[in-house]
């Protein structure tokens, strides 16, 4: 027993390890053998199913999630690990009851407020998702992918001067992300502001880039499905829950 501890305890810094440095499939091996050398344990499992999400697996990060919660069904870090595994298979109204949980299980878990809005978000249920966003800032104010989200939600829901004053911050700020611009740019881009679109995208596209991406917000300010459009934003590069 003491040597499965101390295999499972290798394994699981070497994965944690690997998934700092963006190593996922070795991240994911590693957590595997942590699993294997400690069965009963929670800890693994839930670190192979986030790495089996980074990687696209989610229909096994969801497996793994749910071997999790039988060893600790209120644990909110796998439940809101499934959440975002059924999001990712636009199963949303399991991953609804996943995030419910997590939060009922953990009051804190801001996380678990954020995957409750892009559930809703991914449903075009934005009154609803903000809700979840302002939730989730009253535990966590300064929390990036909170704020990115919920300024993606007012412009899907047509408040692009809102979308703007939430999202400019975030792309000017010291340490601005690639996604950080995009999202100001999607956003831009979805109110019809061509001009500022464009200025945002070029920092990250080269011209070619910058004309499709124009060309797909044209095309998402043509759809009429909100529910379609939200998707079609979330299979990109925008929306995220985690």
């Amino acid at each position: 027993m003491a040597k499965g501890k101390t295999v499972a305890g290798a394994m699981m810094r070497a994965g944690e390890a690997s998934r700092r440095r963006g190593d996922i499939s070795a991240a994911i091996e590693f957590f595997r053998r942590a699993h294997q050398a400690e069965p009963k344990q929670i800890k693994p499992l839930v670190g192979l199913g986030e790495s089996l999400i980074a990687a696209s697996l989610v229909k096994d990060a969801a497996d793994a999630f749910r071997r999790a919660l039988v060893i600790d069904p209120n644990n909110a870090r796998a439940l809101r690990g499934l959440g975002n595994s059924l999001i990712a298979q636009d199963q949303l109204d399991l991953a609804v009851e996943q995030f419910q949980k997590a939060v009922a299980a953990d009051p804190k878990d801001y996380r678990a407020y954020s995957g409750l809005g892009v559930a809703h978000d991914s449903m075009a249920d934005h009154a609803k998702a903000q809700e979840f966003y302002y939730a989730g800032l009253e535990i966590a104010p300064d929390d990036v992918n909170l704020r990115n989200n919920l300024g993606l939600s007012l412009a899907f829901a047509g408040h692009y001067k809102g979308a703007v004053e939430i999202l400019r911050p975030l792309a000017l700020r010291p340490g601005a992300t690639a996604r950080d611009r995009q999202n100001l740019a999607l956003a831009y881009g979805l109110g019809g502001d061509i001009a500022n679109a464009e200025n945002f995208a070029r920092m990250d596209m080269d011209s070619r880039g910058v004309e499709r991406n124009m060309s797909y917000y044209a095309a998402l300010r043509s759809m009429s499905d909100p529910v379609l459009r939200v998707r079609s934003v979330r299979a990109g590069y925008a929306l995220r829950s985690r």
